[in-house]
């Protein structure tokens, strides 16, 4: 499997702090576009992958004052983030497609998993962030993800393009059916991973 070398995981994530637009416009000015399965496992797939193992192994080290019944297991969570973000990943790409239609526009499904995965590179180092210690690491990690929604605007705006006015509509639509999808399926494999919740549950935390 060829990735273009704009594509490279590292690099992009780095490039989405330093200059986010500019990383919009190298994916953008990619021509053609990667096939989706190729910028999934290319890009998507090693961020998130290495956001999960650095995540866990620091939940293992650092204390987080909770009971040890309340924490899952290190390997059956870290199974079931890497399934729930991919899942959340496919299915916020094919909404975005899918409803591009609907706001009076034209995607294919490689440039929106291309915006797709663009855009939540700074979610995922936000998964690592949130394993240090209350109150600062929850606190900058939910600084990252609302950055990441901002990438994402942009990721959409840029690399699938839609006039003024449909922009919006289409950025809000994807989250939330991608969130919707994500829900669904990441509830479902949290109850059929052993390990992936804790003995007891505290909300909706480990869904997340």
């Amino acid at each position: 499997m060829t990735v273009p070398a704009r594509l490279n995981p590292a690099r992009m994530t780095l490039r989405a702090f330093v200059n986010p637009l500019r990383a919009v416009r190298d994916a953008r000015a990619i021509e053609p576009a990667p096939p989706w399965w190729q910028t999934f496992l290319g890009l998507a797939l090693p961020v998130l992958l290495a956001s999960v193992i650095a995540s866990q192994w620091l939940y293992q080290v650092i204390p987080t004052g909770l009971p040890p019944e309340a924490m899952p297991g290190a390997w059956g969570f870290g199974v079931y983030s890497v399934l729930a973000m991919s899942i959340g990943v496919l299915g916020m790409a094919w909404s975005a497609h899918y409803l591009t239609d609907l706001f009076q526009g034209y995607s294919h499904p490689d440039r929106a998993m291309l915006a797709v995965s663009v855009g939540l590179l700074p979610a995922w180092v936000g998964k690592v962030v949130a394993a240090f210690p209350w109150p600062w690491g929850n606190g900058i990690a939910l600084l990252l993800i609302l950055y990441s929604l901002w990438l994402l605007y942009w990721s959409l705006r840029e690399i699938i393009g839609l006039r003024r006015g449909n922009r919006i509509g289409l950025f809000v639509a994807t989250i939330f059916c991608g969130a919707f999808i994500t829900l669904i399926f990441g509830w479902l494999l949290m109850d059929l991973i052993p390990g992936a919740i804790p003995e007891h549950r505290i909300g909706t935390t480990w869904l997340l």
